[in-house]
């Protein structure tokens, strides 16, 4: 029989309350984006074999099918609308969509960084930007995704490649799992640092209360268990997960963040993630760099976007290794950016709702359409 719908959460703490103020609300809020200190032609999708027959997955009986149409969605068109911003680049390249993790906006995580990075090496790129800084109901956040690989593969006549750091990089898989129709529109997903599976450094963070994407993210929770829930990855779609064995954000490395290989699902990098480690060993890389500058995970980025298939390490330069953020940051833009960065999320550490609970899922993810 299907689980209990859980109890509905209580009121969230309103603005200015002492909860607010606890010490793991920051805490929480501030490590999944990365209050840190830097550290010293054609479509590439992996065609399905020809001939290949599908592989029917069971039925869980407590989650909706996977090939259930999504529903419609909720968030105003105008909003949707506004929440996309492209720039061009070189003509045969699919668009890049680039998600930011909790926290921060995607201009301010990607401008002085991957988005320049991408665009020199001649992709097209659009960031998608949801409310509250990422901090609120990440199945909200998922119909902007949504939306955003509608919009970019109606626009561009091609497939779109997804790149996202930490809740960024799971974001897509809801979209994925929840609304069947995007994954014929989606060529690439590399995850950086991702929460795949739940942190337990967010669960021990909400222990007093955190917001709703914090708890989303933390091991145990419902929504990763509907995220997970009939299949982890889909035909046609190449994966890549880039973690570091110094990720204190995301954890267990890589337990949190590996998208095991499975029948009949999509190719993916490793064995379901790769470590900076494994590019350049003993390479010292905390969660926010990982996303947001380290030279080594953009290196893969670039390797799984301009390749068939997902990244391999084993194709990344040893000259890479030589540097700490990637190419094209200047120690000004690092500094810089950092600092926006932390700016935004200690605004979100201040202005997120805290919840005592996690939110309830929605309807659609159930057995029984809404």
């Amino acid at each position: 029989m299907p689980p209990e719908p859980p109890e509905p959460p209580a009121p969230p703490a309103p603005r200015g309350s002492g909860l607010r103020a606890a010490a793991a609300v920051v805490v929480a809020v501030g490590l999944v984006f990365g209050l840190y200190t830097a550290v010293s032609g054609a479509s590439l999708r992996t065609p399905a074999e020809p001939g290949a027959t599908r592989v029917e997955v069971p039925a869980d009986p407590g989650w909706a099918p996977v090939d259930r149409p999504g529903p419609a969605l909720s968030v105003p068109a105008a909003d949707l609308a506004a929440s996309l911003v492209c720039a061009g680049g070189r003509a045969g390249r699919d668009t890049v969509l680039l998600l930011s993790g909790t926290g921060a906006d995607p201009d301010t995580a990607f401008r002085w960084g991957l988005r320049p990075l991408l665009a020199a090496e001649g992709f097209p790129t659009c960031l998608s930007t949801a409310p509250e800084a990422n901090t609120g109901d990440v199945a909200r956040r998922a119909e902007y995704v949504v939306h955003a690989i509608r919009t970019i593969a109606e626009r561009t006549g091609r497939k779109v490649a997804v790149v996202g750091h930490s809740q960024g990089g799971m974001v897509p898989r809801w979209a994925l799992r929840f609304w069947p129709d995007v994954r014929d529109h989606v060529s690439d997903l590399v995850a950086l640092g991702p929460t795949n599976a739940g942190s337990d450094a967010l669960r021990d963070g909400c222990a007093q209360g955190c917001s709703a994407a914090h708890w989303q993210q933390s091991s145990g929770s419902r929504f990763e268990e509907a995220l997970n829930s009939g299949r982890r990855t889909f035909a046609g779609i190449d994966y890549t997960v880039v973690v570091s064995s110094g990720d204190t954000v995301v954890t267990p490395v890589p337990q949190a963040s590996a998208l095991p290989a499975e029948p009949g699902g999509g190719a993916v990098a490793g064995n379901g993630a790769i470590a900076v480690q494994e590019v350049c060993p003993g390479r010292r890389v905390a969660h926010g760099p990982l996303g947001l500058s380290d030279a080594a995970s953009f290196a893969l980025v670039v390797d799984a976007l301009e390749n068939p298939g997902p990244a391999d390490a084993a194709r990344v330069p040893a000259a890479t290794c030589r540097r700490t953020q990637a190419t094209g940051i200047t120690a000004a833009e690092l500094r810089q950016g950092t600092a926006a960065v932390d700016r935004a999320v200690a605004r979100a550490a201040a202005e997120a709702p805290v919840l005592p609970a996690e939110p309830d899922l929605p309807c659609y993810t159930r057995p029984d359409p809404c």
